[in-house]
């Protein structure tokens, strides 16, 4: 049995045979770990099952050990870090349940999800009835306009009511759809194509990703997208040559992930930039792979335009050249430069938002040529930079710039507040107060979610004692 709750999903799992055991499971799974989910329709022939699959924000990856020390590593399972629930065809209407997670996992605010009282509108779950809203999807003939499939989306229940297509992309018979509230990934499946699979990643769970200009023998362009958890959370995108403007889905992401990320410096004590010494030893040892600096208000400018990377409020702290690529920390994320291939024509840039990587180390010098270092931890594999010999000052200002932006630039997230409540309903002196109007099935000890009210942060509060079901009371903050 699967529930849905205002703030879980709940797995209820009757064991022993034909699961008429005494032993049951419950299993929760809050909704703030649920990063990604996809729907997928029933298929022809003996897969008749539709499904419900679900990323988590947490690692349950088992590795198998080898059965032999020569055989090859066995795949790795997921477990509980990727489900996969099958339903029964035409019993359960898989839309519905898109509506519903949509509903319930969309951000509302930056990083505020649904608040836990809030119910998901009837209207959601009334049944699709009729065709299934997935089968145009299925047509090669059916072009890629943003206007085209925001009404065909809309009419399906595929987008929320606020929601809207920016950019449509389809290769074959799949499609990729990037919203102002998520990626949407569609994938026809199976010799028919009659099994089809949505795949819903919100703005709000991605971490990093990246833009892949074409080469010169390599006619795509690509995208790649990746966003938390522990098990396939990666989404990649061929992109034709000359068919879309990668430096426009870019800044597009880039709003959605760094638009309220504090854009001012992080270096309130930097000194002035230095170019690097040009003698042979730094020659050899930038074409070994040591960065030497570069300025990063020229690097800026050129960003701003050639290309067009950089948003408004964003510029570059700190840049290091290594080779033909750079290691480059603006304002607001890591951005890794990458030249490909012989002529260096296909450049991939990657961007790490300062905001999600929240551990990293620095080293100095050491003897002979180990000059010093720079790591990195995200979520999605490690950054790791060395720098030239001689540039222990360089690596000092990358502590401080990293220092400020992960230690004393938090990004909000849902808190907890303590609550003032006393016969006048008044605040102590220099705090916020404001009613809250309790709802009628709850009671005192139970947490509710209110919104700040100048701030609109969602915040967790627990009900005091003396408040009766749909009473009011003051929280103060």
């Amino acid at each position: 049995m699967l529930l849905f709750t205002t703030k879980r999903a709940i797995f209820v799992d009757m064991q022993g045979l034909f699961g008429i055991g005494k032993k049951v499971e419950y299993v929760s799974l809050p909704w703030t770990t649920v990063t990604a989910f996809s729907v997928r329709s029933a298929g022809s022939f003996a897969d008749k099952d539709s499904e419900l699959c679900l990323w988590l924000d947490f690692d349950d990856v088992f590795n198998p050990m080898r059965a032999n020390e020569d055989d090859p590593p066995p795949p790795p399972i997921p477990r509980r870090s990727f489900l996969e629930i099958d339903f029964q065809k035409n019993q359960v209407d898989i839309m519905v349940v898109h509506r519903y997670l949509s509903e319930r996992l969309m951000r509302v605010k930056g990083h505020e999800m649904k608040p836990y009282t809030s119910l998901v509108s009837q209207d959601l779950l009334r049944p699709s009835g009729g065709k299934n809203p997935l089968d145009w999807i299925g047509d090669n003939a059916v072009a890629i306009d943003p206007e085209a499939v925001n009404e065909k989306f809309h009419a399906s229940g595929v987008l929320q009511h606020d929601e809207t297509v920016a950019f449509a992309f389809k290769t074959g018979r799949d499609s990729l759809y990037l919203t102002n509230k998520r990626l949407l990934v569609i994938d026809v499946q199976g010799f028919t194509g009659k099994r089809k699979e949505i795949q819903s990643v919100p703005w709000d769970t991605v971490v990093s990703w990246s833009v892949e200009s074409a080469g010169s023998f390599d006619r795509d362009m690509e995208l790649r997208v990746y966003f938390k958890g522990f098990w396939k959370s990666k989404v990649k995108q061929d992109l034709r040559k000359g068919k879309a403007d990668i430096f426009a889905i870019q800044s597009f992401i880039a709003h959605f992930i760094l638009g309220k990320a504090d854009g001012r410096t992080a270096l309130a004590n930097a000194q002035s930039y230095q170019p690097s010494k040009s003698g042979a030893g730094s020659k050899l040892l930038g074409f070994l792979g040591d960065a030497h600096t570069k300025d990063p208000s020229e690097i800026t400018e050129k960003l701003r335009s050639s290309p067009a990377l950089l948003q408004e409020d964003e510029s570059i702290d700190a840049a290091f050249k290594c080779g033909r690529d750079l290691f480059l920390i603006s304002t607001k994320r890591i951005i890794i430069v990458d030249k490909k291939g012989i002529t260096g024509k296909s450049v991939e840039y990657k961007s790490y938002p300062l905001m999600y990587n929240k551990a990293f180390h620095i080293e100095t010098e050491g003897h002979l040529l180990n000059g010093p270092e720079v790591k990195v931890y995200t979520h999605h594999g490690d950054i790791k930079q060395e720098l030239a010999k001689g540039h222990n000052d360089d690596v000092w200002g990358i502590s401080e710039i990293l220092s400020e932006k992960l230690l004393n630039n938090i990004p909000k997230e849902i808190g907890e507040v303590e609550i003032g409540l006393n016969g006048t309903g008044a605040a102590p002196a220099g705090q916020l107060t404001f009613p809250v109007q309790l709802p009628p099935n709850m009671g005192p000890g139970a947490q509710i979610q209110v919104p700040h009210p100048q701030s609109g942060q969602m915040l967790v509060v627990t009900v005091p004692n003396g408040v009766a079901p749909g009473g009011v009371f003051n929280v103060a903050v």
